[in-house]
Order: structure tokens, then C-alpha cells, then sequence
């Protein structure tokens, strides 16, 4: 699934954020003052993803600035509204993206336009040797019929904490499912959509395992894969011996395998696992799960981990 496995590769984890909203469009910053937010939240990597507007702002001494933006598409394979992707790491958004012209219009600080589908946004931003993934699926409402019809992106939102703050429709993991096991390839990325820093900052974010910290090593390590999504807990080491996966993390009150359907297997805190094929390795000193091992008894069509913290916060995996 994942070309090779992010967490034997060389290189450095970069806390990124790769889809968030300036003064430029619809955010409440201007560039330089949301950059200088994320540098002082911890950031390695923002990507200022403002709607239909290239943002040109330069990186900080601690903060890489990838210029991206938020396109969208008119609604198309079941879908009731329009469906947006996000570009990471392109330098043109063209005039006229083919889309209906009837929606086009200004909203807040810049000018909404559509392609006719995701597709044709999805080259568009190929053929600058970008990124693209889809922007929340679910807060969307946009339907498996939607999703699978897509060709040429690298994966989906699945995980955006303001959407989740907004209405409960921030977590599209069930729909990313329904895609891979469909064995469409899509990473699963996280997000806090921030438009106001200070208020929807650092709520979720996507770790990315790249050779070095630059715009080139950022986006190679995207196209393969090399990448968690989390809003909150971290997944240390994910190790494959055969058909057998064993992961390391901080304190989790659960870990759990995830694949097709009702398969997959857990471990817990504080309750006796009475899965044979998962086994906790080691806990610290308050009982969470620390380390543990899975040994499915059978060949999986693909597998990724889940953790949840105490808080009830979660990492995902890409599958492994």
C-alpha cells in the first residue's frame, strides 16, 4: 500500500499542516502573522491553502511555507454540492477551470470557480507536479460514487478538526475505507482547517517522514505515502515481520488494526485482551499500552493501525 514503510525510512518527521486559510480568502490573518502562528505552534511545514488564490508567503528559520490552494469542483456521481481538493506545492490556478460558470462568483476576498469534476482538478494539479487530496468527505456529504470516480489524486482529508468542531462531520475514515477496500490507494491525511490561529490552530495535523526538510523532500514523501494523520497522539515505530505488525506509540487507552470490514483486532488499557492474535508488549507505568503486537491469522487485503489516547484523541495510519 504505502511505497515501503514510513517508519523504516531515512529522513526526519515534520509536523505539517496542509490545509489552512488567510486574510487572502476566507481566514482572519494576513500570511506572514498565520505563518508566524503555526512556526510558534510547532510546525515544521505550512501550506497556506487559501481558496482560489496562490499565496505567496516566504518560509521562517523553523517553518517551511509550501504555496497550495483549496479548488473545487462542480457536483458530479451522486454528489447534492460541490466537492473541493486541496494542491500542495503548485504555481498556477488557471482562469478558466471549465466548470459551470452559473456558480462562479465572489465570496469573502476571492473569486469561486469550479472544474467540471475532481478529476480535471486532479491533472490540473498534476501537471504542475503538485499534491492533491480531497478535502473533507464527509462534512462535504460527497458519496462513495464521488470518491471512487476520482483518477489521478493521492488521497483524502480524513480527518478535519473544524469540521468535526463545526457539526460532527470532521472524521471521513469510514468512506477512506470503503475506498480501500475497493483497493483504491488513497492516503488518509489530518487537518485543523485553520482560518482564525488562536481558536482552530494545532487541533489535528499530518506527520510527514521526509528525507530533509524541503519543499522537494516534502512532497516525494507525500506521493509515497510517508505519513500519519493525528490530532493529538503519536505513532512512534510501526514494524512488519511477514503478515505480523507490532507498533510502538505513546500511552494509548486502545490500539487497534483496522482492515476490511468487521476484520481486525484491538488491544486495550486496563482490560484483559482476550483477542489471541493482539498482545500488549508493554505498558507504562499508569497501564496504558505502550507497545503492542498484532498476528493476524489470515492474509489481509490491506491493514492500518488506529490509536486512541485517554482524551479520547486518535493517530492514524496509511496502510502498511
Amino acid at each position: 500500500m504505502t511505497d515501503g514503510n514510513p517508519f523504516e525510512a531515512d529522513g526526519v518527521w515534520l509536523k505539517s499542516a496542509f490545509h489552512t486559510h488567510t486574510s487572502r480568502s476566507d481566514g482572519e490573518l494576513d500570511p506572514a502573522a498565520h505563518v508566524r502562528h503555526h512556526e510558534w505552534a510547532g510546525f515544521d511545514v505550512c501550506t497556506i491553502t487559501d481558496h482560489w488564490t496562490l499565496t505567496l508567503e516566504p518560509s521562517t528559520k523553523h517553518c517551511l511555507v509550501i504555496t497550495g490552494a483549496e479548488l473545487a469542483a462542480d457536483p458530479y456521481g451522486g454528489a447534492f454540492t460541490d466537492s473541493e481538493i486541496l494542491a500542495i506545492g503548485i504555481s498556477d490556478i488557471p482562469e478558466d477551470p471549465g466548470g459551470d460558470r452559473s456558480r462562479w462568483g465572489p465570496i469573502d476576498a476571492y473569486h469561486y470557480k469550479t472544474f467540471p469534476d475532481l478529476s480535471a482538478a486532479a491533472r490540473c494539479i498534476a501537471d504542475q507536479a503538485g499534491v492533491s487530496f480531497i478535502a473533507h468527505p464527509y462534512w462535504s456529504g460527497l458519496p462513495l460514487e464521488t470518491l471512487l470516480a476520482v483518477e489521478g489524486t493521492h488521497g483524502l482529508e480524513l480527518f478535519n478538526s473544524s469540521a468535526e468542531r463545526e457539526n460532527l462531520r470532521g472524521d471521513s475514515s469510514y468512506v477512506w475505507d470503503q475506498c480501500l477496500e475497493r483497493g483504491r490507494r488513497l492516503w488518509g491525511f489530518a487537518t485543523d482547517d485553520c482560518h482564525y490561529p488562536g481558536f482552530d490552530i494545532n487541533d489535528a495535523w499530518t506527520m510527514v517522514r521526509a528525507a530533509e526538510r524541503t519543499e522537494e523532500a516534502v512532497l516525494e514523501a507525500l506521493r509515497r505515502g510517508h505519513l500519519y494523520a493525528t490530532n493529538g497522539p503519536e505513532l512512534q515505530d510501526i514494524s512488519v515481520d511477514r503478515d505480523a505488525l507490532e507498533v510502538r506509540c505513546s500511552p494509548a487507552r486502545t490500539v487497534v488494526l483496522v482492515s476490511r470490514y468487521e476484520t481486525g483486532w484491538a488491544v486495550q488499557a486496563g482490560v484483559r485482551n482476550r483477542q489471541e492474535d493482539a498482545r500488549v508488549l508493554e505498558r507504562d507505568d499508569r497501564g496504558f499500552v505502550v507497545r503492542a503486537r498484532f498476528e493476524p491469522p489470515m492474509a489481509l487485503e490491506y491493514r492500518r493501525i488506529v490509536i486512541e489516547d485517554e482524551r479520547g484523541r486518535r493517530a492514524w495510519s496509511n496502510p502498511i
